[in-house]
């Protein structure tokens, strides 16, 4: 779906297909060509033309490529990690081996496999990443003329927290919204200049779409990371950032998630040097409490 969200020099009829695979995802995947043609009303010359500006040879090669991405990407933690065990379940000719190969354990996967999934990530969120869209969030989020509120779930809320430990360093008026049974007195007396900015990955939170549809109705402005470009949470923001993330057999990296977040205050440090006083300030309190080891200061072994 990424490839659909991301086309672009379409024509009339194309641009109907593209639509019609957005709104009816992921129940499309299994339509066949007369079908899609016969809900979209156009030729099967329009869906096969539009199918290879995508880079896909044919539609079939669509319609494998998007059952093969439902499957990869629709699915829950849980249901990986149960396909995985069956995977790993000895078979009954691993049992005729005897007891000791079929239980045995299975290898983990190397380190430079994982690394080579991580660059991938890294790679294709440096892409994915709209410049302008992210200058305008760059520039809601340097301004500390207004406040921002940061609200995510799951494993989203905790890089949102680190996000705002070191935001802090750059400029006031943070707000981390911890624990959604909590957001709403967080929220209290949100103010129409506010910048909200959410944090979803895989799924669509219920909680995140309700805050980013309050602060809207407040006339704040919203901001949403995620990594699915079809994302109902979508609609609800008025700035979207984009990352990658590709199918794992067990839990999906959130390193574009980060690299997202680190760009971010990268950019907002860069903005402004005279940020540097509040993070002296910082600095200094850690200091008077003696917060940490004296740099050099490598300790001794009794």
């Amino acid at each position: 779906m990424e490839r659909i969200a991301a086309a672009d020099e379409l024509t009339a009829g194309e641009r109907v297909v593209a639509g019609f695979f957005e709104d009816a995802y992921p129940a499309v995947a299994l339509l066949k060509l007369t079908e899609v043609c016969a809900a979209t009303g156009v030729s099967t010359a329009t869906v096969t033309r539009f199918a290879r500006k995508l880079g896909y040879a044919d539609f079939r090669a669509l319609r494998r490529d998007l059952q093969d991405e439902v499957r990869a990407r629709l699915d829950a933690p849980g249901d990986r990690l149960a396909r995985l065990a069956s995977d790993r379940a000895p078979s009954r000719a691993a049992g005729d081996a005897g007891e000791a190969g079929a239980h045995a354990a299975p290898r983990p996967r190397p380190l430079s496999e994982r690394y080579a999934l991580t660059a991938v990530d890294l790679r294709e969120s440096a892409r994915s990443l709209d410049q302008d869209a992210f200058a305008h969030v760059v520039d809601l989020v340097a301004d500390d003329s207004r406040p921002i509120y940061l609200g995510a779930v799951a494993s989203g809320q905790p890089l949102l927290s680190y996000f705002a430990l070191l935001l802090n360093y750059l400029r006031g008026g943070v707000t981390e919204l911890e624990g959604t049974d909590r957001w709403a007195h967080g929220l209290a007396g949100l103010p129409e200049d506010a910048v909200v900015l959410c944090a979803a990955f895989d799924r669509y939170p219920v909680a995140v779409q309700r805050l980013l549809r309050f602060a809207r109705g407040r006339g704040a402005t919203t901001v949403l990371i995620t990594n699915r470009r079809t994302s109902p949470l979508v609609a609800d923001a008025d700035h979207c950032l984009f990352v990658s993330s590709h199918a794992d057999p067990m839990f999906r990296s959130r390193v574009g998630l980060l690299f997202a977040l680190e760009a971010l205050l990268d950019a907002v440090g860069r903005r402004d040097p005279d940020r540097t006083a509040r993070a002296s300030d910082i600095e200094q309190f850690f200091a008077v409490t003696g917060s940490y080891l004296p740099q050099g200061d490598r300790g001794t072994r009794g």
